[in-house]
């Protein structure tokens, strides 16, 4: 262990005390014929020798450097808590504010995730519900057609059997009476304008599924580019404010 000279010196000066002697002091041993010196001394004088030779001087003096040393502490101290009250506490308030912020804006990015989220379900369900209501009236749309079609091949069965009948009535139109060839012609001539009516029908019920067809593929596309696209661009949207947010934080 090494002593500076301060240290040592310190020590030597404690030694000295414990056994109540005062090497500082030109009177922590009293000589002959210096007796009555002592005698003469001022009551302060003799207090201050009685202490040196009781040994409590040396607590005096390690009092006084201990108040010295409460002084400097407490310098710093009343620095540290300046330092704190002016600079540390507001920082402090500071970022709890900014905590509280940054919790309600995290909460209510998490808000927005879920009702994007929400809707994005909802869209999906919607499009789906369409489709299906699509697909159904395609189908529905099918068979009017097929029924149409059967219909339109009875009519021209019926149409050909007309034909037939009214080629024999032509033959036989010298024959017999103007009056039944008219009743033919007549009979004719109406399945005719039935055939042209039926005809404009599926022409149109092939039309509305045309129209219902390209509206359940424009809703498919809708629906896959909801699937794909959206789906994609909303998380990277989220992901990219969750990494600004976590930024802004560790800032």
């Amino acid at each position: 262990m090494t002593f500076t000279p301060f240290s040592f010196c310190s020590r030597v000066q404690n030694l000295f005390h414990s056994v109540q002697l005062n090497v500082n002091n030109p009177h922590f041993l009293i000589m002959q014929g210096r007796i009555t010196k002592v005698l003469n001394m001022k009551p302060i004088e003799i207090l201050g020798l009685l202490e040196e030779a009781a040994g409590t001087k040396m607590y005096e003096t390690k009092k006084q450097a201990a108040l010295r040393t409460m002084d400097k502490k407490q310098v710093k101290v009343d620095e540290i808590n300046k330092l704190l009250s002016d600079d540390i506490m507001p920082a402090l308030d500071k970022l709890r504010k900014e905590k509280v912020q940054y919790m309600e804006w995290q909460n209510a990015c998490a808000l927005l995730e879920r009702l994007e989220r929400f809707c994005v379900a909802y869209k999906y369900t919607e499009a789906q519900s369409l489709q299906t209501d699509g697909e159904a009236e395609i189908r529905s749309a099918e068979e009017s057609i097929m029924a149409l079609d059967a219909e339109v091949a009875a009519i021209e069965a019926q149409l050909r059997e007309k034909d037939d009948e009214i080629q024999g009535l032509q033959t036989e139109k010298e024959l017999q009476s103007s009056g039944e060839v008219k009743e033919l012609v007549q009979a004719a001539d109406e399945l005719s304008k039935k055939l042209v009516k039926e005809t404009s029908q599926w022409n149109n019920m092939v039309e509305g599924v045309a129209a219902e067809q390209a509206n359940c593929d424009q809703m498919a596309a809708n629906l896959e580019e909801l699937n794909e696209e959206n789906l994609a661009a909303i998380m990277q949207k989220a992901t990219q404010e969750r990494d600004a947010a976590n930024a802004e934080l560790e800032r």
